[in-house]
């Protein structure tokens, strides 16, 4: 075997080194435990249009329909709502942001469906479908 040069004090110190990072890590892992991604899911007549997740400091605006028969959904800081359509009772609209799962929007005259689902669980205890 070849020496490379090692003497006690570069052995200590790599040990401690080494020790330092795995306590880091772990640290890290109790401390900070990663959150689960909420997932809008848009679907028009059961067929899923989009998928956005939603996440602190992300905005996004897009537009669902033609020129009659339209839905604008607003996805700002973790939440989601459709912000305007042009139904005549706009249930869609004064229903708000959602942001917790399992929360859903529907604009029924639009067929028009967001839910949120997420992999993390739920403080529910069942969910009848």
């Amino acid at each position: 075997m070849k020496n490379f040069g090692l003497t006690l004090a570069d052995k200590w110190l790599i040990g401690v080194v080494i020790l330092f990072s795995i306590i880091g890590i772990g640290l890290s892992i109790f401390l900070f435990p990663t959150q689960g991604d909420t997932i809008a899911e848009i679907r028009v007549d059961s067929k899923l249009v989009k998928a956005v997740t939603l996440r602190k400091g992300y905005s996004e605006e897009f537009r669902i329909g033609g020129q009659k028969e339209y839905a604008v959904i607003e996805v700002q800081d973790g939440r989601i709502r459709i912000r305007q359509d042009d139904s005549p009772r706009q249930i869609g609209v004064q229903t708000g942001w959602i942001s917790k799962p399992p929360q859903q929007v529907v604009n029924l005259p639009y067929r028009i469906v967001i839910n949120l689902v997420s992999n993390e669980s739920l403080d529910v205890d069942d969910i009848a479908r």
